[in-house]
């Protein structure tokens, strides 16, 4: 199983994503701002991170880079709920560093599946 960290400020999608990954056998770390996020990648080490496109402290755009400095070889996976920005040149251009994009209507399984993809 993976440890995971995601970061997201929807509180009620953070906790449903969370509590599923923790019930598939994951080990998850939450965040719900960007500046978490580098508190957390300084005392820990993760096998794959979640990353809100956008989030008070910094979303994806900014943390991407962050997360790199940190490891450059984790799986970063960029989410968002806003189907406005699934299509735009930001989210499939910009965010290069990413492995994967997802929309947040990504099923159970599907995030799962994902994870033990990207970490396998």
């Amino acid at each position: 199983m993976a440890k995971i960290l995601i970061a997201d400020d929807d509180r009620d999608y953070l906790t449903a994503f969370s509590e599923g990954m923790e019930s598939l056998g994951h080990v998850v770390t939450c965040s719900a701002s960007g500046e978490d996020v580098s508190r957390f990648l300084e005392e820990d080490a993760f096998d794959i991170i979640f990353l809100d496109v956008v989030m008070p402290g910094g979303g994806a755009i900014s943390l991407v880079h962050s997360v790199r400095q940190h490891d450059s070889s984790v799986p970063v996976v960029v989410i968002t709920g806003r189907p406005e920005l699934i299509s735009s040149p930001l989210f499939r251009e910009g965010m290069r560093q990413a492995q994967a994009k997802v929309h947040k209507t990504a099923t159970l399984q599907e995030l799962d599946a994902l994870v033990r993809r990207l970490t396998g």
